[in-house]
């Protein structure tokens, strides 16, 4: 694939005012449900797994403050650029994921993109900078696959391209072809499921069948088979099989699966994700754009909406993002 190409969206065919609502609801779903995993999930990372019950109570009281770390700065990032741009444009969105880590660099990166940014302000260019990181093989990481809703949701009407996006965007920080395909398959998964329906009708054997398609590594090809045979299995089976980590192989899956375990309950999705342990926050901030994505803001219980930090800024940037998705600048409410 060609580095730098940049990006515009095709216009969503928004019928009438209550496809137009529905959209904005999964819209804001997706956005704020990345901050909300991963808020909640911040005081669980690096954690075993734990009984699901133990955490209910967090429905009607989360955890104060509901702070986000770095899986939610970059995904606001990655939105930022995306609106300034009126789609994609790499070099703008490095320096935009730069300038943000500057700002508030004590968010919980990890050791990889620091590297990146301290490289482009080196002037480095952005697509050598990646590439040197873990002795040149590139990072395989979840951080690209974690930032990538908002380019799930400007492409929400075209899956395929949605991925191809979320693979240029990823190479800024991993260019390991694990990492890229998380990335690609995550952002893909956001778009399909704006537009599919929601709940127990959500068809997931076509979802799982259009992800496969988009794969390029055999190993998510691999998982994907796993999480289609998966069914109501233990936390540890899923660890064992899917992973808890905080590689891209080791938690994609795993948040999908979290995702469709509970399809119908954002909250049931994001509490089963929390349990798993491991990587929790950004599984869990994963599972929150799929969730979200599909089901709405609506959906979300008030205490954690209200309560999540970088609330405004999430909603705002999810009706500019739908304004270009349908290729409108009214206002849609």
């Amino acid at each position: 694939m060609a580095l730098g190409r940049d990006f515009w969206p095709e216009p969503v065919a928004a019928s009438n005012e209550q496809h137009l609502e529905r959209l904005m609801d999964r819209f804001r779903g997706a956005l704020v449900g990345v901050a909300i995993g991963d808020a909640l999930g911040a005081p669980l990372e690096g954690g075993a797994t734990r009984d699901r019950a133990s955490l209910s109570g967090w429905v009607d009281k989360p955890p104060e403050p509901l702070r986000y770390t770095d899986d939610t700065h970059m995904t606001l990032a990655t939105a930022r650029s995306l609106v300034e741009c009126r789609g994609f444009r790499v070099e703008h969105m490095a320096e935009t994921f730069a300038a943000n880590y500057e700002r508030e660099p004590w968010r919980g990166y990890g050791a990889g993109p620091p590297q990146v940014f301290e490289g482009l302000r080196a002037g480095k260019r952005w697509d050598e900078v990646a590439r040197e990181l873990f002795g040149g093989s590139g990072s395989f990481g979840n951080g690209a696959a974690m930032r990538v809703a908002p380019i799930g949701l400007l492409h929400c009407c075209n899956p395929k391209r949605a991925a191809d996006v979320a693979r240029e965007a990823a190479q800024i920080t991993h260019t390991h072809p694990v990492g890229e395909d998380g990335a690609a398959l995550q952002a893909a998964a956001v778009a399909e499921l704006v537009q599919s329906a929601s709940g127990n009708d959500l068809d997931a054997s076509k979802l799982l069948e259009h992800l496969r398609q988009i794969a390029v590594t055999r190993r998510f090809r691999d998982l994907l088979d796993s999480v289609a045979s998966l069914g109501d299995v233990s936390q540890a089976t899923i660890v064992r099989e899917l992973g808890n980590g905080v590689e891209a192989h080791r938690s994609v899956a795993t948040a999908l699966h979290a995702f469709l375990r509970h399809r119908d309950s954002f909250s049931d999705a994001i509490l089963f994700a929390l349990s798993l342990g491991g990587d929790a926050d950004t599984i869990a901030s994963m599972t929150g754009a799929l969730a979200g994505a599909s089901l709405g803001v609506s959906a979300i219980p008030a205490p954690w909406v209200t309560g999540v930090e970088g609330r405004e800024e999430l909603l705002a940037l999810a009706e500019r993002l739908l304004e270009l998705a349908v290729g409108s600048e009214k206002d849609l409410g």
